[in-house]
């Protein structure tokens, strides 16, 4: 088992990653006459299908505009919660959502958000207890159980987690994201073989996530492959990738090995050089036979 993380995104739906869009929207956030129901229909519609697509920036602003149109449709605030929190702004979130848990047909949804938020602000407790209430209602909140999945990995209770993935993956089967987080949690178990099974599912369902092929590589390195770890990596990937696999090959007692990927990692960036060579100064101190 790893002694600590390695430095690697850990993928959930606690926050997603936003789409750049290559021109923002310039919508004004300026005061109109009241929409009517089909207007405010179509354009919630509108707001939550560019929220799918990950466009989170342009959806808050769709919303926003909606709060000043219709200031009372708890959906458009609902919304804007949802954008801030995969924008990176979890107490902004975490706000709006505690708002809505009032509201009888967001209640649970709001319960979810908040404690997606809380969990993202490191309040651990308080976001278990939102998250087992939402789940305990409404079972089909598949992204409360991935969120559970992972604060079970922090506690470092794999079957716990494992049991919350599952139930992740049987609300929502094709999410790379939970795929990833159940392999990352058999990475940082020490079940190398299981962890690389599911990450090439994950990679499978989203074959562009950086993070997910991050993972893959860590676990083949974690079996035992450094040189297949390193494989299709990037000249911008490279120092990341020999720092990982050098850090790895250290946890399973490779000394030597660890030092090349280190040093090659030096080599590779200057910029990358300080991180590679805290863990060539641990490695050399915590096994001075490496020298």
């Amino acid at each position: 088992m790893l002694k600590r993380l390695i430095p690697v995104l850990f993928l959930s739906t606690l926050t997603a990653c936003a789409h750049s869009p290559t021109m923002q929207s310039q919508l004004e956030l300026e005061s109109a006459a009241p929409v009517s129901g089909t207007e405010l229909s179509v354009t919630l519609a509108a707001a939550d299908a560019t929220r799918d697509e990950g466009h989170f920036a342009e959806a808050l602003q769709i919303y926003q505009q909606l709060m000043v149109d219709a200031p009372a449709e708890p959906r458009a605030q609902f919304g804007v919660g949802e954008c801030l929190l995969a924008l990176g702004k979890p107490s902004e979130a975490r706000r709006i959502f505690q708002g809505l848990k009032a509201n009888p047909g967001l209640r649970l949804d709001a319960l979810q958000g908040e404690g997606l938020a809380l969990l993202a602000l490191g309040q651990n407790e308080l976001a278990g207890n939102d998250l087992r209430e939402a789940t305990k209602a409404n079972p089909a909140l598949w992204r409360s159980w991935n969120a559970l999945g992972k604060l079970a990995d922090l506690r470092r209770q794999p079957e716990e987690a494992a049991k919350y993935y599952a139930k992740a993956s049987e609300g929502n089967p094709e999410s790379a994201a939970v795929i990833n987080n159940a392999g990352y949690s058999k990475l940082i178990s020490g079940d190398a073989p299981h962890a690389i099974d599911l990450l090439h599912r994950a990679l499978a369902l989203d074959p562009k996530s950086e993070t997910i092929q991050n993972n893959l590589r860590l676990a083949i390195a974690a079996g035992g492959n450094y040189d297949d770890a390193l494989k299709a990596t990037t000249h911008e990937q490279l120092p990341v990738v020999l720092n990982n696999v050098g850090y790895v090959a250290m946890q399973h007692g490779d000394f030597t090995a660890a030092e090349g990927y280190f040093a090659r990692a030096m080599e590779a960036s200057s910029s990358y050089a300080t991180v590679a060579a805290k863990n060539l100064e641990q490695l050399k101190t915590e096994h001075p036979v490496a020298q």
